[in-house]
């Protein structure tokens, strides 16, 4: 992947308070100051995206956790880890981003989101053809938003790079970034943790659907 240092100057300060707060300011000083050079190695490894591909800053935000993670020398656990990350998204610059959308009024943000990225995806595929596949299924859950993939990028390069234990925690980012736009996420699998898929639905959290 092209080297986005914006993403790492925008979340490590976040980072550093978080991991500062909770473990110390030592451990935050490492975590960042190694992180930063593990961060550009991270996206020297991974596969391009494309250009323009709306689902990229994921991969990106992804990594620079990742990064931070291994610039601590893993003296943070992956439990922990999923902590310090819920700290980001819930700080006051993110938790007024987020907040911005409100899914009870906009309950298919998600589904016209992922169906942008099917549409790039069909047209920049082939010459990016490791990315997220992204499926629809309109039998099921027709409010909100509901979709499901069969292959994950990110998910591919933690493992390639040993660092898979700190998947469960990024999947789990998933469920706050959704809460912060106030709504739910109901989901079942993971690839993550072996299923094959990672199925979304999401509603408003005024919603009373549920999955059952």
């Amino acid at each position: 992947m092209k080297y986005r240092g914006i993403y790492w100057t925008l979340f490590a300060p976040m980072i550093k308070k978080s991991i500062a707060n909770r473990f110390g300011k030592d451990l935050a000083r490492e975590a960042v100051g190694n992180g930063k050079s593990e961060y550009r190695r991270l996206l020297s490894h991974a596969d391009d995206l494309g250009p323009g591909n709306p689902m990229a800053m994921n991969a990106y935000f992804a990594y620079v956790f990742a990064a931070a993670w291994l610039g601590s020398e893993k003296k943070i656990t992956p439990d922990e880890m999923a902590l310090v990350m819920t700290d980001v998204l819930e700080s006051k610059l993110l938790r007024t981003f987020f907040g911005m959308t409100d899914l009870n009024r906009t309950p298919k943000k998600w589904e016209r989101e992922m169906r942008k990225y099917a549409a790039w995806f069909e047209k920049h595929g082939k010459d990016y053809p490791v990315n997220w596949v992204v499926h629809f299924d309109e039998s099921r859950h027709q409010d909100g938003s509901f979709y499901y993939f069969t292959r994950c990028p990110i998910c591919e390069f933690c493992t390639r790079e040993g660092i898979g234990d700190l998947m469960p925690a990024l999947c789990a980012t998933d469920e706050v970034m959704f809460r912060l736009q106030h709504g739910k996420l109901y989901r079942e699998h993971t690839i993550a943790g072996g299923k094959g898929i990672c199925d979304y639905w999401i509603v408003g959290d005024r919603s009373k659907d549920n999955p059952e």
